[in-house]
């Protein structure tokens, strides 16, 4: 699989949106493996270091897949957003000010089931002017600074962040993608194994969805 070439993980177990979270001491980190690099002579960002090297907006086609397999288990996108009010589509002062100070102008989102694990995660990728600016705004994600969770229309994800879960944050050139992910059980993650469990999901959705469009943008120019 294509992991991140330039990721920045933070992972904190949190109540949901609603009221805002308090961040508990308990945290984790989402795998990654061996990313391809782009050509020396392009720099660590490949084509992707602004937006203006890279102009083509993000859709929902390129980025997120109707599904995905994840070892045994089909993971199946129940809905999807693209805006351009970056700062209302996150939660948190500070990541907020981050996105608009970083001239965010795009933010496409989805959420995903794994029924089988009874896992579900919203994804968003957000459209900054440069990997500076997104390297920034990942630095912002924790207690309360986070994606604001997608719910489908019905089914288990019509509860997405009512639970408690986990989110990570990670920059790509001048992306940043925010994913939450919880338990369709919404019972708080509370073994390090559970929490493993879903910081696993979460690499699996990163690398399986926007990650793949993302690393072609870097490495060839093109989604």
């Amino acid at each position: 699989m294509l992991a991140a070439a330039t990721a920045l993980y933070f992972g904190v177990l949190r109540s949901p949106a609603k009221p805002p979270p308090v961040a508990s001491s308990a945290t984790t980190r989402a795998s990654s493996s061996p990313s391809p690099s782009p050509s020396p002579t392009l720099g660590p960002n490949g084509h992707i270091g602004t937006r203006a090297e890279d102009p083509q907006a993000l859709t929902i086609a390129q980025l997120y897949p109707r599904s995905f397999r994840a070892g045994k288990a089909t993971v199946v996108r129940t809905a999807t957003n693209i805006g351009r009010d970056c700062t209302s589509e996150v939660n948190g002062v500070s990541l907020q000010n981050a996105v608009s100070s970083g001239g965010c102008d795009q933010v496409v989102r989805a959420t995903y089931l794994s029924a089988k694990q009874g896992e579900m995660g919203t994804i968003g990728v957000l459209n900054l002017t440069s990997a500076a600016a997104a390297k920034a705004a990942a630095t912002t994600a924790g207690s309360g600074s986070f994606i604001a969770q997608l719910a489908a229309r019905r089914g288990p994800t019509s509860r997405i962040g009512q639970g408690q879960g986990i989110e990570q944050a990670l920059a790509k050139g001048h992306y940043l993608i925010l994913i939450w992910a919880e338990y369709t059980s919404l019972h708080k993650p509370k073994t390090t194994a559970q929490r493993n469990d879903l910081a696993q999901f979460v690499t699996e959705l990163v690398d399986n969805t926007a990650n793949v469009s993302l690393t072609s943008r870097m490495l060839n120019g093109t989604p």
